[in-house]
C-alpha cells in the first residue's frame, strides 16, 4: 500500500478533481481498467522492523487471519496545503463488508462499487455506467494477484478490507516499507489505539492505528508531501486520512449479499475507453513538446535510443501483459508495424516493469512481430506521463510529440493510422 500511489489513486477514485489539479497541472489521468488480473510477483519485504513493531504486526496478523466476517463504514479525506493558496479539503464516505475467505463488497458514496462474489471480482461506476470483471483467487492472496483497479481502490479507500483479503496482513502493510516502528498511541474516539509508523521507500510516512482489543485497523494517516513535492514544488503538505466509524467483526453475514451482476445497459470498461487524445491530462501535455529522450533494451538485448531514430516518425505503445485493453490494442499495433515496414516509421511496444521471461512468453504466444522494448524500472513511462495503459504516443520527424492516446476502442487503429500518415508528411 504505497502512500504516494494511494494518494494519487484516492484523488482520482474519490473524484476529487480539484485536488488533482492542485497537485499536478494538468491532472493525473485515471488508469484504464484491465479485464484480467494484474498478476505480479509479490514484493519481498526489506523493511527494518523494530521488536515492538513486530509484536504489534504479529497481533494484527493473528486478528485478520482468524477473521470470519467484517462490517465497516468510514470516510477517506485529502487535505492539501499549497503556497499562496487556501487549504483544500475533500472527503467521501464508504461502507464495506467481508466474508471469509474471499468475498467482499465496498461502496464509496457517489463514486465506485466493487467487490467479489466468490467467483468474480468486479467494479462498477454508476456515473459512467461502466464495469469491469475478472476471475478472482479462490483464497486469500497478496493484493499483487488482484486486478490493479480493485487493489488500488481498496488500498486508498478501505484498507482494512485489503488486509482481510490478503494472505498476510503484515506483509501487505510492509510492502515497499523502509522502516517500521511502534509510535505513540493514537486517540481515535474514546480509544487509545496502538500505532505503527511506516516509513516508505518513496519518503512518505504512514501512521496505522489499530483497535486495542481486536487489533483491526481503525485509522490510517499518510503524509505524502515528500514524493508529491517533486511534482509541484509549492506544495507544502498533502495528507490522506482514512477513519473507520464502524468496525464490526464476526457478525451475522449472509452469503447471498455478495452476489452481483452487471446492470442492464452497463458497458464493459475494457472496450469503452475513448480513442481520442487524452484531454487535459499529464500525458497529453507533452503534445507539441520535444519527446523525452530514452534508451531501452529490446527483448533481444540490443539497445534502442530516441537519438538513433532522428528524422523518423516514432510510435511508442506503453503496455503490460496483464492489461486487458492492451491485449486488444496490440494486434492493431502489430498491423501498423507491418504496414509501415520499410518506411520512415518506427513502431515499438514498450513493456512496463515486467520480467523478460514473462514478456517473451507473451510475445511467443500471441505471435507479435512489433519490436518490444523493456522499460524495467518504469522511468521512461514516467517521463511520458504514463499513469494508465495502454498509452500510445506518436512522435514526429522533428522530435516533437504529435498525439497521445490513453486507452483503447475499436476506432483507435483508424485514428492512429491517420495521425501517422500526417506525421510522415513532415
Amino acid at each position: 500500500m504505497t502512500p504516494s500511489r494511494i494518494f494519487l489513486a484516492t484523488i482520482v477514485t474519490v473524484g476529487l478533481a480539484s485536488s488533482v489539479r492542485a497537485v499536478e497541472d494538468p491532472p493525473v489521468p485515471p488508469t484504464p481498467p484491465a479485464a484480467a488480473p494484474a498478476t505480479q510477483p509479490a514484493h519481498e519485504s526489506h523493511a527494518k522492523v523494530s521488536s515492538e513493531a513486530r509484536e504489534l504486526l504479529n497481533a494484527v496478523d493473528e486478528a485478520y487471519g482468524k477473521l470470519k466476517s467484517l462490517d465497516v463504514a468510514g470516510s477517506v479525506s485529502v487535505i492539501l496545503k499549497i503556497e499562496d493558496e487556501s487549504d483544500q479539503s475533500h472527503s467521501t464516505t464508504f461502507t464495506g463488508a467481508y466474508l471469509a475467505p474471499n468475498k467482499f463488497r465496498h461502496e464509496a458514496k457517489d463514486d465506485v462499487l466493487l467487490g467479489a462474489t466468490g467467483v468474480k471480482m468486479y467494479t462498477f461506476r454508476a456515473a459512467k455506467n461502466t464495469y469491469t470483471q475478472a476471475d478472482q483467487p479462490k483464497d486469500r492472496v497478496s493484493s499483487t494477484d488482484w486486478p490493479k483497479d480493485i487493489a488500488g481502490v481498496l488500498g486508498s479507500q478501505n484498507p482494512t478490507l485489503l488486509l482481510a483479503l490478503s494472505k498476510s496482513a503484515s506483509a501487505e502493510l510492509l510492502d515497499e516499507v523502509a522502516t517500521a516502528d511502534k509510535a505513540q498511541d493514537t486517540h481515535v474516539g474514546d480509544a487509545s489505539c496502538p500505532t505503527l509508523k511506516l516509513q516508505l521507500d518513496d519518503g512518505s510516512t504512514m501512521l496505522a492505528a489499530f483497535d486495542p482489543q481486536t487489533h483491526l485497523l481503525k485509522q490510517t494517516k499518510t503524509d505524502v508531501t515528500s514524493p508529491l513535492k517533486k511534482r509541484r514544488s509549492d506544495l507544502t503538505s498533502a495528507v490522506v486520512t482514512t477513519d473507520y466509524t464502524q468496525v464490526t467483526p464476526d457478525g451475522d453475514m449472509k452469503d447471498g449479499s455478495f452476489a452481483w451482476t452487471p446492470p442492464v445497459g452497463a458497458a464493459d470498461a475494457a472496450t469503452a475507453a475513448s480513442p481520442l487524445p487524452a484531454e487535459g491530462v499529464a500525458a497529453a501535455s507533452l503534445e507539441g513538446k520535444a519527446a523525452p529522450a530514452f534508451k531501452l533494451p529490446g527483448v533481444d538485448g540490443k539497445p534502442v535510443s530516441l537519438a538513433d531514430l532522428k528524422g523518423k516518425v516514432i510510435v511508442l505503445d506503453f503496455w503490460a501483459t496483464w492489461c486487458g485493453p492492451c491485449k486488444m490494442s496490440l494486434p492493431h499495433l502489430d498491423k501498423l508495424y507491418q504496414a509501415q515496414k520499410g518506411s520512415d516509421v518506427q513502431v515499438f511496444a514498450v513493456d512496463q516493469q515486467e520480467d523478460l521471461k514473462d514478456v517473451n512468453a507473451f510475445v511467443a504466444q500471441t505471435k507479435l512481430t512489433v519490436p518490444v522494448l523493456m522499460d524495467r524500472d518504469g522511468k521512461v513511462g514516467e517521463a511520458y506521463g504514463v499513469e494508465g495503459i495502454p498509452q500510445t504516443v506518436v512522435i514526429g520527424k522533428d522530435g516533437k510529440v504529435k498525439k497521445v492516446y490513453v486507452g483503447f476502442s475499436p476506432q483507435l487503429p483508424e485514428e492512429l493510422a491517420k495521425v501517422v500518415e500526417e506525421a510522415k508528411k513532415g
